[in-house]
């Protein structure tokens, strides 16, 4: 009986990350900057309040 000999897989092999989250990582990154710049725009706009466009000007 043999025994399978397993090679060491190399970059050039095209295996670039060990592990399925560190290859993932790049596609969420932008997502979560998108959602901090959406969440920085309602949290400013809640905190300005809806003075400016309840003003009556007679």
């Amino acid at each position: 009986m043999t025994v399978p000999v397993t090679m060491p897989v190399s970059v050039a092999d095209g295996v670039l990350a060990a592990h399925p989250l560190i290859s993932a990582v790049p596609f969420f990154v932008p997502t979560f900057v998108v959602v901090a710049v959406i969440a920085v725009v309602v949290w400013r706009d809640r905190r300005r309040g809806d003075d400016e466009e309840t003003r009556d000007i007679t």
